[in-house]
């Protein structure tokens, strides 16, 4: 019988034969049942019964993580061995297309616990392996696929959002940004997810002006970081050349970061200077239209002007691109909507 079935059922009963009913129900559960499910307490206050059940099944989902968190390790382990993509004695072939439900959920659980104390610093540092994970698997084959955070069911900048969240909210130093923007910054994105939206999604979680000035001052000493890494390998290395290109794509992205957090400061000389200082690119027309792109997006119309005239003068020959819109905003003194 279904409990709505059972409400209605009882409704025919008068006080008296409910009173006889309970009874003789009490009667038939068995004095261990009783004990383990506390009945006792459940009829000398029914309310007080239900909230404190509540508040046990909330602590039982916190105290899940310590179950949860090597079963976790393992599967990251298997994955990054690649046990749920080429064939082993490890994980099973039948097994192997389950790795998808398996994320989600470990998501869904290690979101309903607290981000306060232990259990939910171990939570929070489970959805960040979770996440590094599957921007590796964007990159390399882990997986059988190369949209993981589509397999999964959930965006990128989704999940980028929750960690970010949990990690700073438990309070912003520099520490703890400076491992947000690493976070950013070292992750690949997916086909369908541009780093810019990955840096949108940081921005966004700094409200106040000294986190993001802090975040530019640790944007900065990662960038000093890996301009003090570079090596000087052979040009005819395959490796060297890989490596040198991921090395100006982080690059890059710092730069777009400390752009982007000197706007929201409304710093905006502060910003184009940082950019024209720092941005890595051989072809000073592509470093332009990155340039342009990023005053459109915030709407900066007298700038973006300036910066173009600017860039003639010194012989750069915009795309006709470039060039149309630059004839849009003389005639119509607005930008353009795209």
């Amino acid at each position: 019988m279904l409990v709505s079935e059972l409400r209605e059922l009882i409704k025919k009963y008068k006080e008296e034969d409910l009173r006889l009913l309970i009874s003789e129900m009490y009667k038939a559960i068995p004095k261990k049942l009783r004990e383990d499910k506390d009945i006792d307490a459940l009829l000398q206050d029914v309310h007080a019964y239900l909230r404190t059940r509540k508040v046990k099944r909330k602590q039982d989902r916190q105290t899940d993580v310590k179950v949860l968190k090597p079963e976790i390790d393992l599967f990251i382990d298997y994955a990054y061995k690649q046990y749920y993509f080429a064939p082993n004695s490890f994980v099973h072939k039948k097994e192997r297309p389950k790795w998808r439900f398996k994320v989600r959920t470990y998501i869904k659980s290690l979101q309903g616990v607290s981000i306060e104390g232990a259990d939910g610093k171990t939570a929070t540092d489970l959805l960040e392996k979770l996440y590094e994970m599957l921007c590796y698997a964007c990159g390399y084959y882990i997986f059988s696929t190369d949209n993981p955070f589509r397999s999964v069911g959930i965006e990128q900048t989704e999940l980028l959002d929750i960690v970010i969240t949990r990690k700073l909210g438990i309070g912003i130093s520099k520490e703890s940004v400076k491992s947000v923007i690493a976070l950013v910054i070292n992750g690949r994105a997916d086909r369908e997810t541009l780093h810019s939206s990955l840096i949108n999604v940081l921005i966004a979680n700094l409200k106040t002006p000294d986190s993001k000035e802090i975040a530019i001052e640790q944007s900065m000493a990662l960038k000093a970081e890996l301009d003090k890494s570079k090596r000087n390998l052979s040009k005819k290395s395959w490796v060297s050349g890989s490596s040198d290109y991921e090395r100006e794509e982080k690059i890059n992205n710092l730069v777009e970061m400390v752009f982007k957090l000197n706007v929201a400061l409304c710093e905006y000389e502060k910003a184009i200077k940082y950019y024209n200082g720092n941005n890595v690119e051989w072809d000073n027309e592509v470093s332009l239209y990155v340039l342009l792109n990023l005053l459109l997006e915030y709407e900066l119309k007298e700038y973006w002007l300036r910066e173009y005239d600017k860039a003639v003068k010194k012989g750069v020959k915009p795309r006709e691109a470039l060039q149309r819109t630059y004839k849009y905003i003389q005639k119509n003194d607005k930008l353009p909507e795209y």
